[in-house]
């Protein structure tokens, strides 16, 4: 089975508005692998892995986002295909605080 690996950038009104939470969801009812976090300058980044159909899937989610997201742009690099997942599951990383 070929499986894809992509990274994202999601800008807009996507912090405090449970998009990580909202984007671990989407993933896991898809059965994509990866992670996501806070993006220190207000963004919401991450990288999913999975099968190109359930990728599709993810990244349509990820425009529209939770009901209280604005988002502005989604974007997408670094997309590739893979032999096998490099992730066991899909994890929202949460912010270390500044020192």
């Amino acid at each position: 089975m070929t499986y894809r690996t992509v990274d994202f950038l999601v800008k807009g009104k996507v912090q405090g508005v449970y998009f990580r939470v909202f984007t671990r969801d989407a993933a896991q009812q898809l059965g994509v692998v990866g992670w996501v976090k806070n993006d220190p300058c207000g963004d919401v980044v991450g990288t999913a892995q999975g099968e190109e159909s359930a990728l599709a899937k993810f990244k349509e989610a990820l425009h529209e986002g939770p009901a209280q997201a604005q988002v502005a742009s989604v974007e997408f690099t670094n997309e590739a295909p893979l032999e096998r997942l490099q992730f066991q599951g899909f994890e929202k990383i949460r912010n270390q605080p500044a020192r």
